[in-house]
């Protein structure tokens, strides 16, 4: 059964396509498309259960993420953004690195670490010397292609419910995102509450950059999504869900009839919320670096854009 309205965050049922099937249960296929569609045109997210997604596969890639947060700063910071493959968003992302809304004065108190599979390939060497880095990339790899699969179904379902010809039109323009896509691995560690500057946060105010984000939370709590009236609802862990949003890039390719809500990650208001860390991981879908992105209905509302124009346009504007 699907929460339906724009006050909170609906929950759908998606054993109809469960990684578990290998062609959808037509017989309960047309309610998974309204839900889906209808969620995505309201507030933009959903929370799907019954995926079929392993729950090892995923308790492994927090764990092993883990792991290398712990490790010390000097360790993490030989495996930078940036230096570790130049010109790349593979690799870690400190503390008070980027900031996803720059209208804040000061940078989100958060750590990550971006997983691209091309070129985790490129830097096998490099992670080998560090067995809790090469065991969290084959960790996030195995959750990569788990979440593709996932994805790839979910831009199906996406197509049924915008009627589009071709059902397979979307999942078709993400073919190469099994190479090129990113499996972000995000901490937000226990604060020093006394040294958090004013207005700062855990993560900015902000709405992703691409088509879809698959978002696995751990059991704490923290996540915020702005609905249709204006007011920050939350977006609690639901245990064996996966929480999946509408990226900036697939409402401008739908011509805003898709919804890229934005959200946020605030501050513990508690000491019992701040006493243990607090992590995610996202799988930020995304167009294959080649297509046009141009309005589904033919309206022109938004100029034709590169894929990969829009996604470095993003990128400059974070870091």
């Amino acid at each position: 059964m699907s929460t339906r309205g724009t006050d909170s965050v609906p929950v759908v049922d998606f054993s109809a396509y469960s990684l578990e099937k290998h062609i959808p249960d037509e017989k309960t296929l047309q309610k998974l498309v309204d839900d889906i569609h209808n969620a995505f045109t309201t507030i933009g997210f959903v929370y799907l259960k019954n995926t079929g997604c392993p729950p090892q596969v995923i308790k492994d890639a927090f764990r092993k993420s883990k792991a290398f947060f712990d490790l010390n700063e000097g360790v993490k910071l030989k495996h930078r953004r940036g230096d570790i493959l130049p010109k790349s968003n593979f690799g870690y992302v400190e503390m008070e690195q980027e900031g996803l809304n720059p209208e804040r004065p000061y940078k989100d108190l958060k750590e990550a670490f971006n997983f691209v599979p091309c070129e985790a390939e490129r830097v096998s060497a490099e992670l080998d010397k560090f067995p809790v880095v090469s065991d969290m990339s084959r960790a996030l790899q195995t959750l990569f292609d788990a979440g593709n699969t996932v994805q790839m179904r979910v831009l199906e379902i996406m197509g049924l419910g915008l009627e589009l010809d071709d059902p397979q039109f979307l999942a078709k323009k993400h073919q190469f995102f099994c190479k090129t896509g990113t499996l972000r691995s995000l901490h937000y560690p226990r604060l020093n509450m006394k040294e958090i500057k004013e207005n700062q946060v855990r993560c900015g105010e902000h709405s992703d950059y691409g088509s879809i984000t698959l978002l696995f939370q751990d059991g704490k709590a923290g996540l915020q999504v702005r609905n249709v009236h204006d007011e920050w609802v939350k977006a609690p862990p639901i245990e064996g869900t996966i929480l999946v949003n509408i990226g900036d890039l697939m409402q401008r390719w739908t011509s805003d009839r898709l919804i890229a809500s934005k959200h946020r990650v605030m501050l513990p208001t508690t000491e019992e919320e701040n006493s243990a860390s607090r992590q995610s991981i996202a799988l930020f879908g995304h167009p294959d670096d080649d297509e046009i992105i141009a309005c589904l209905d033919g309206s022109n509302k938004y100029p034709p854009i590169g894929s990969k124009e829009y996604l470095e346009m993003r990128f400059s504007m974070t870091y």
